[in-house]
């Protein structure tokens, strides 16, 4: 539910999430924030690597994240914000701080891991806190790439991430290509590839894959943005 009218908003929100506090904020570089939320309402619940969670950034709007961890018996959650300053999302988590409290709803959703030997993340800097949360939980080798800008190199490392930091230079997308020429795995059925961030370049890598033979089943796609949709 990206938009819907405030009246109705106020309604739903505090009926439906889960209320938390904002504990902890760190900077991890200009456009990357790392946010952790405690709560008792927190505990218990379901938790998959990949689950999404939604929060309400503003009197209409609800943007969706997806957790870099989850700990349900502790209560707590850590999102990585990759501000794009283009949205209400961003101008919500760029002005969170600590003692805030917020309502989390979810989580849920299925773009979760496949039980797979290799697992191939793919994407840009929306996709980090995703491939974090992946990295942690893949029962089998993690490889991949993140698209970032140009200074951004380190920022997988920032985030614990064992991945490339692959710079745009071009076209979003051509740098995820120009990895997955260097660095494409035998084709196998038990290797997946997860492909996340600008829905451009996603469907680009899908194309690229699908020539090369890779079955459509060992290819997961979530596109977070595209241009010309109001941003994050």
């Amino acid at each position: 539910m990206p938009e819907m009218p405030a009246f109705l908003a106020n309604v739903l929100e505090p009926r439906f999430g889960r209320r938390a506090e904002v504990t902890g904020v760190v900077d991890l570089a200009s456009k990357l924030r790392k946010v952790r939320f405690e709560g008792e309402a927190l505990r218990g619940v379901t938790f998959k690597a990949g689950h999404e969670v939604e929060f309400r950034v503003s009197d209409r709007a609800f943007r969706h994240y997806t957790p870099s961890a989850y700990d349900a018996r502790a209560g707590t959650m850590e999102v990585v914000f990759f501000l794009h300053g283009q949205g209400p999302g961003s101008h919500w988590a760029a002005n969170l701080r600590r003692g805030q409290t917020t309502n989390v709803l979810g989580p849920g959703g299925n773009f979760v891991l496949r039980d797979a030997s290799k697992h191939v993340l793919l994407g840009d800097e929306t996709a980090l806190g995703l491939f974090a949360c992946f990295a942690r939980a893949a029962p089998g080798q993690c490889i991949g790439a993140v698209e970032v800008a140009r200074g951004g190199g380190g920022w997988p490392a920032l985030v614990g991430l064992d991945l490339s930091a692959a710079e745009r230079t071009g076209e979003r997308g051509d740098a995820l290509l120009q990895w997955l020429e260097a660095n494409e795995p035998a084709q196998s059925a038990d290797v997946c590839f997860y492909l996340a961030g600008h829905t451009g370049s996603l469907i680009r890598i899908r194309e690229r894959l699908l020539r090369r033979g890779f079955p459509r089943r060992s290819i997961r796609t979530k596109a977070y943005w595209a241009e010309g949709k109001r941003g994050l």
